[in-house]
C-alpha cells in the first residue's frame, strides 16, 4: 500500500473509504482491515479516513468541511442573563465572502449556529457530509442534523472556544488552500467580522448586557481548526489565572507534573492566598518541551505584575504540595 508512489491506488482506496462512510455511514470493512495492516500503512489507512471523514469528492467538485474557533470570555450585567445560539447572518456572510475571495474558491458557505468541539469531532462523516450538502443546495437532511451548543450567563469558566461550521466549494482539478501561509496571512483582516457576528449592536445577547473578550482565530480545515481551538483554551485558561492571581499576589510558582499512565499535565498556580488549577491535555505529537514553550508564551502576555518560576514535580510529589495548599479557590479542571 504503497500511495506515494501508486496515485491511482491511492485514488481507489480514497473512493472506498468514502463510499463506506458516507454510503453505508460506517466504516466496517476499513476497521477490520487496520487491524490486519502494519503500523505503517494502518497509519496512512487512519489518515484517509480522518481526510475523507471531512472531504467530499463529488463529480461536480470538492466539499471541504472547514470551522473557525472562536474564544469568548463573556459576563453578565447584574440581574440579567444572556442565551446564545448563532452568529449573525449578516457578518457571517461577509466573513464567508472573504474567504471564499482568499481562498480562490467557487464557494464558501457558513452555518450561523454556534458547535462545541465534541459535537462536531463526534459527527459522522455521513452526518458532516449531510449538513454541508444542507448549506449548499438547501437540500433536506436524510441523516440526523448536528446539534448547534447554547451559550448560557448561567455557568461561565473563564473562557470558552465555539466554533462557526462552514463549506469550502472548489472545483474537482483544483487545490484546497487553506492552509497555505499566504492565505492565511490574507484571511486576517476578515476576522473581525466573526467577533461582530456574536458581540454586534443587533446581537440580542449583546443589547441585553453581555459585555466581555471575544477573540476570532482563522479558519481552517475542521480537525485542524477543532486541535487549534483545543489548544488556544489551555492558553487563554492559563493566562487568566495568571492575570487573577496577579490581583493578589507578587510571586507566585507553577508546579506542573505529568499525569501518570495519561498524556496529560498538571498545573497549579500557587502563591500566598491565591491557588488555581488546571489539567493541560497533550496532543500525541506533542512534547513537554512544547509544554514548557507554550507556559512561557502564556506567561508572557499576561500580567508582567507577577513574578513566576516554574518548577517540575513528579506526580506524587505534585499531589503532596497540592493537599497542602491551604487555599479553598484551588480548581482542577479538565479540558
Amino acid at each position: 500500500m504503497d500511495w506515494g508512489k501508486d496515485r491511482e491506488l491511492e485514488l481507489r482506496v480514497r473512493n472506498f473509504v468514502s463510499v463506506e462512510l458516507i454510503g453505508r455511514g460506517t466504516p466496517e470493512v476499513t476497521a477490520r482491515d487496520l487491524g490486519e495492516l502494519d503500523d505503517r500503512q494502518a497509519d496512512r489507512l487512519h489518515a484517509m479516513v480522518n481526510h475523507c471523514s471531512q472531504t467530499f469528492y463529488r463529480t461536480d467538485g470538492i466539499w471541504s468541511a472547514l470551522a473557525i474557533p472562536v474564544a469568548v470570555n463573556w459576563h453578565r450585567q447584574l440581574h440579567r442573563v444572556y442565551i446564545a445560539r448563532r452568529g449573525s447572518k449578516e457578518y457571517l456572510d461577509a466573513l464567508a465572502a472573504g474567504i471564499r475571495q482568499s481562498l480562490g474558491a467557487q464557494r464558501v458557505l457558513l452555518d450561523t449556529h454556534i458547535y462545541s468541539a465534541m459535537e462536531l469531532y463526534l459527527a459522522s462523516a455521513r452526518s458532516l457530509h449531510d449538513h454541508l450538502q444542507h448549506l449548499i443546495i438547501g437540500a433536506s437532511r436524510t441523516a440526523a442534523p448536528l446539534n448547534p451548543m447554547v451559550l448560557r450567563s448561567a455557568s461561565e469558566p473563564p473562557w470558552r472556544i465555539v466554533y462557526f461550521l462552514g463549506v469550502e466549494v472548489i472545483d474537482v482539478k483544483a487545490k484546497r488552500r487553506l492552509n497555505e501561509p499566504g492565505v492565511q496571512d490574507a484571511l486576517q483582516s476578515y476576522l473581525q467580522l466573526g467577533v461582530e457576528a456574536l458581540t454586534s449592536p443587533t446581537s440580542s445577547m449583546f443589547a441585553d448586557g453581555a459585555h466581555g473578550h471575544t477573540v476570532c482565530h482563522s479558519p481552517l480545515y475542521l480537525y485542524d481548526a477543532i486541535r487549534f481551538g483545543e489548544k488556544a483554551w489551555r492558553g487563554y485558561r492559563l493566562r487568566q489565572m495568571l492575570e487573577e492571581i496577579s490581583e493578589g499576589e507578587h510571586c507566585v510558582t507553577l508546579y506542573f507534573a505529568v499525569v501518570p499512565l495519561s498524556n496529560a499535565v498538571d498545573i497549579l498556580l500557587s502563591g500566598v492566598w491565591l491557588a488555581f488549577g488546571m489539567r493541560w491535555v497533550l496532543y500525541p505529537d506533542e512534547t513537554m518541551d512544547g509544554f514548557l514553550q507554550e507556559v512561557e508564551i502564556a506567561m508572557t502576555a499576561a500580567s508582567e505584575q507577577v513574578d513566576c518560576r516554574l518548577v517540575g514535580l513528579e506526580f506524587e510529589e505534585f499531589q503532596t504540595v497540592r493537599a497542602a495548599t491551604a487555599v479553598d479557590c484551588c480548581r482542577i479542571g479538565g479540558s
